[in-house]
């Protein structure tokens, strides 16, 4: 493969380095081979580099020339069997009795909790530096397409159970890819100690964690769909065994992304045909990823197989319709959606959560509109008490969700447009659903860039 130089204010998204990057002084920077992102691309003008050496073509290898061919092939090796055919299109069987919690232990406390993630994520640095040295760069890549470091979870009550979601995650999905078997423990501590005490949250928006960079989202972006579903099984009222299915298999239905080269996916530019091919066959890498792992559940997998199907026969891989999906897919589909719309991706920026829900409801041919409006009416998108920005620049807080209108509730103003404080009787309540020409543009800290 060719290389050129490139000024660093030509250099793009998606490139590769084709030597490493070194400073005058000597310091290295950034290894050859690594692929560039928004993130990097302003470490190195930040350290005043001007100049990189650059592959001629954008990181864009197939699957099977890429450093992932040998981890597929040890995958399979180390399972020890025949990865398993596509499933017939065919409703699932209903699914067995969730795991049992531990006797006489109904959730971890929060202080507990924070405890159990700590040593976890001890363990889980120990698992990193066997991974690395076992698997040298394909861990490197791997780990950097999940999200390494974990993403930062919010300063809530929950953070620590929503910290130890994150580490769970993390946890699983490398023990998935390496070492080709499902940690029960890791297994129980979920069920036990956060679907039992996140599912029945009202205020799942104040739990969602942030990514430390648009290309590292992935891991947060499965922990956010995670959080979303089993709060929406558990409002739809199905059987406990059917919210940790979910939940679960929520967790893990982007797991193939892991098998995709980050160039694809991360590239500012339209994806070519043979990228967007590439990518196409995440579901299926995913499914088999989780369907060859012993000891895991249909249930589990047919989200990762299913997320990107329409009701319509429209999507893909298989062109399911609306009969041939479970429940769980249904409700995974929406939130997968719902979060990708909502945050930042590497080719623009985040929707408003109103304009992206309502993309989904206004689309009943290709989303479940009984999920959906589930999904709509119980989570609290503004929370009582958080303060919010308005599009005119004035400062309020939530008093109360609007239940004619989620996405415009009941406020109380604090400051004026320019950010001082207005005396007490000045500090007019009102509603947004009345109040049309005013739009929330910040909760919270959580920016919300304008829809586009």
């Amino acid at each position: 493969m060719s290389r050129k130089t490139v000024h660093i204010d030509k250099v793009e998204q998606g490139m590769k380095l084709a030597s490493a990057v070194v400073t005058v002084s000597g310091q290295r920077l950034m290894a050859a081979g690594a692929v560039l992102d928004g993130e990097n691309i302003g470490l190195l003008k930040k350290a005043g580099i001007r100049y990189v050496q650059i592959y001629e073509t954008a990181y864009q290898e197939s699957i099977d020339e890429s450093v992932f061919k040998d981890v597929l092939k040890r995958m399979a090796e180390r399972a020890g069997a025949p990865v398993p055919p596509l499933p017939p299109v065919a409703p699932p069987a209903p699914p067995p009795p969730a795991p049992a919690a531990l006797p006489g232990d109904e959730g971890l406390k929060r202080e507990e909790a924070r405890k159990t993630a700590e040593s976890l994520r001890a363990k889980l640095q120990e698992d990193r530096a066997r991974y690395a040295q076992e698997f040298g760069e394909r861990y490197t890549t791997i780990s950097y397409t999940l999200g390494d470091p974990i993403p930062r979870a919010p300063a809530t009550p929950d953070a620590a159970f929503v910290d130890l979601l994150n580490v769970l995650v993390r946890n699983m999905t490398d023990k998935l890819i390496f070492e080709r078997r499902i940690d029960e423990d890791t297994v129980q501590l979920l069920v036990r100690d956060v679907i039992t005490e996140l599912s029945s949250r009202e205020n799942v928006m104040q739990l969602l964690t942030t990514a430390y960079s648009v290309s590292r989202y992935l891991l947060s972006h499965m922990v956010n769909v995670s959080l979303f579903s089993m709060r929406v099984a558990a409002e739809m009222k199905l059987s406990s065994a059917e919210v940790t299915d979910t939940a679960i298999g929520a967790v893990l239905h982007d797991i193939g992304m892991v098998l995709i080269p980050v160039g694809f996916w991360t590239t500012r530019r339209e994806l070519t045909p043979n990228a967007r091919s590439e990518v196409q066959k995440h579901p299926e890498l995913g499914y088999r990823l989780i369907r060859e792992t012993p000891n895991t559940r249909e249930a589990w997998a047919l989200p990762a197989l299913d997320h990107h199907e329409r009701l319509d026969g429209g999507g893909y891989p298989q062109g399911k319709r609306f009969e041939q999906l479970s429940v769980g897919s249904r409700i995974v589909q929406i939130c997968d959606v719902y979060e990708a719309l909502t945050s930042d991706r590497s080719y623009r920026y985040a929707k408003f959560p109103d304009i992206s829900m309502k993309h989904i409801l206004g689309s009943p041919d290709q989303f479940d509109r009984e999920i959906a409006q589930v999904f709509c009416k119980s989570l609290g998108f503004y929370p009582e008490g958080y303060s919010v920005r308005l599009s005119t620049g004035e400062h309020a807080v939530v008093l109360s969700s609007n239940p004619k209108n989620v996405f415009r509730p009941l406020i109380r103003l604090l400051t004026d447009s320019k950010g001082a404080t207005l005396d007490p009787d000045a500090q007019l309540e009102l509603d947004l659903n009345h109040r049309l020409d005013l739009r929330i543009v910040e909760i919270s800290n959580r920016r919300m860039p304008a829809a586009s």
